[in-house]
C-alpha cells in the first residue's frame, strides 16, 4: 500500500492520535518509502485524525478515547501546533463531548494555535 501512496498520491491519512508524538511509528515506513523512491515528502501532504477531549465539557455518559488530546482550549492549541511543526497539513477533529460548548472550545483551541 506504501508503495501505491508513494507513486500516486498527494496526500495520505493516519488515525486516531492523540499526542502528536504517537504518530512516528505510523509516520516512519511511509518517510523510508519515499526516500527509497527519491520522492520528496513536502511533495505529500500528510493529514491526521485527532481525538480532542475537553474534559471540563464532557459527561459521565461520554466515552473518552484513550489517545486523545485533552484539556483546555489553551492546551489543545499546543497540542495542534506540535502537529503543524511536524509537517501535517490537516487535522481531523474527533471532539469529545460533541456539543456546541466543545465545538466552541476547539473553535478557540484553532484560533490560538493559528495565532
Amino acid at each position: 500500500m506504501l508503495r501505491l501512496v508513494v507513486e500516486h498520491a498527494d496526500s495520505w491519512n493516519a488515525a486516531w492520535f492523540g499526542d502528536v508524538s504517537e504518530t512516528e511509528p505510523r509516520v516512519a515506513p511511509l518517510r523510508d518509502a519515499m526516500a527509497a523512491a527519491g520522492r520528496d515528502p513536502e511533495s505529500l501532504e500528510m493529514t491526521m485524525g485527532v481525538n480532542v477531549v475537553f474534559p471540563e465539557l464532557a459527561g459521565e455518559a461520554d466515552e473518552i478515547p484513550a489517545h486523545a488530546l485533552s484539556g483546555s482550549p489553551s492546551e489543545i492549541a499546543r497540542g495542534l501546533q506540535g502537529y503543524a511543526d511536524a509537517g501535517v497539513g490537516h487535522v481531523i477533529a474527533a471532539c469529545v463531548p460533541s456539543t456546541a460548548a466543545a465545538m466552541g472550545a476547539l473553535a478557540q483551541a484553532v484560533s490560538l494555535a493559528r495565532s
